[in-house]
């Protein structure tokens, strides 16, 4: 029996909600817990473990989209609804970019209720068994279109390193808000799990891709909400782009397949030692083809793609450890530290301690 928290600041509202023919097996979900705000829910689920979360949006000291942020940021429940009055649209749909899974109207009745609980049974069971599928039906049980085959399209250009994918998604975007404009909510939920697949395809793809930026990056939300549709789209084409440049920057597009494994190797060793020699005695090349054939066919010299690496697994380190500035240059391999900061300001135009704290929303190099 999965097990629900419900967050409203209202008792009458938590009352009838438990009063809905709904709960047991008929749903296969339970209340097994209850609040009055965001805070009394983070307490909550920081001592209990809960798989379905239902808040309200309005609500005093933590509201539901700060409770929402928490929720995320911390991973302390894989699926958040959001419950509003329709008065609160816009801000219903800011929840579902912040990564609420649904959205469900005041007052909720047995048959929206029971919807909603088949459709987040659906997502817990492909999440517990780690399948990277959609929270919503793909098959269009519940009536729901989603652009399957736009999808792959996306994910192909991108492997292909072509920026075609962003105008496609941009179009895609807007034939999914035309066909649904009765309801832009779950054209906002189908939008954000497009995104979302898209990017946990990519990421299988290019593996190393986690060790220079974390995918949190992707879902992390770095705009002020205005409920506006074009600023939601905005979001989504920035990243996407962003994505395609960096991997367009990091893993050349060659037809030399030594260049393409050596460049491989690299990005998935960043800490390792990298230098010429030991590259080309580890790829069985000569020391002075290496030199001369990396740039010819990537357009960067060896040493200058390494330090490039290099810095930019810094960059990742700085962003999401707290180790210290000569713990993370000595990891990456530079046992200098004056060099290591010298190199770093070089690239980044800051030093180390001024880098760490900048808040910077997007990847420098």
């Amino acid at each position: 029996m999965y097990k629900t928290l419900i967050v409203d600041d209202r008792d009458i509202f938590l009352i009838e909600m438990e009063r809905l023919k709904v709960w047991g097996e008929i749903s296969g979900f339970e209340i097994a817990g209850k609040a009055n705000n965001g805070s009394q829910a983070i307490d909550l689920l920081k001592k209990n473990t809960y798989d379905l979360v239902l808040t309200d949006i309005r609500m005093p000291i933590i509201d539901g989209l700060q409770l929402l942020r928490e929720i995320k940021k911390d991973k302390l429940c894989s699926c958040v609804v959001i419950i509003s009055e329709y008065s609160e649209f816009n801000y219903a749909r800011q929840g579902i970019i912040l990564g609420a899974f649904d959205y469900l109207v005041k007052p909720a009745t047995e048959e929206s209720m029971l919807q909603l609980l088949k459709r987040a049974n659906n997502f817990l069971k492909e999440t517990q068994t780690q399948r990277l599928t959609l929270a919503f039906d793909p098959d269009n049980k519940f009536g729901w279109a989603y652009p399957s085959a736009e999808e792959k399209n996306i994910i192909n250009y991108i492997k292909h390193r072509d920026f075609s994918a962003v105008q496609l998604f941009s179009s895609t975007v807007e034939n999914l808000y035309q066909a649904l404009p009765d309801n832009i909510i779950k054209a906002d939920i189908i939008i954000k799990k497009l995104y979302h697949n898209i990017i946990i395809a990519v990421y299988e793809e290019f593996k190393w891709l986690g060790n220079y930026i974390g995918i949190n990056y992707f879902e992390e939300v770095d705009f002020l909400h205005d409920g506006n549709t074009d600023t939601f789209k905005e979001f989504y084409l920035r990243k996407i782009n962003n994505l395609i440049k960096f991997i367009v920057k990091f893993q050349p597009d060659t037809q030399d397949e030594n260049i393409r494994n050596i460049c491989e190797y690299i990005l998935n060793n960043p800490e390792e030692d990298l230098k010429l020699k030991v590259i080309a005695e580890k790829f069985f090349i000569n020391n002075t083809y290496l030199s001369n054939s990396f740039p010819a066919k990537t357009g960067i010299h060896f040493n200058d793609y390494v330090t490039m690496v290099k810095l930019t697994r810094a960059e990742y380190l700085f962003k999401n450890t707290n180790l210290k500035t000569y713990e993370i240059g000595f990891q990456i391999g530079y046992r200098d530290l004056n060099y290591f900061m010298k190199q770093f300001k070089k690239i980044f135009g800051l030093s180390t301690s001024e880098f760490r704290n900048t808040d910077y929303p997007d990847y420098q190099i």
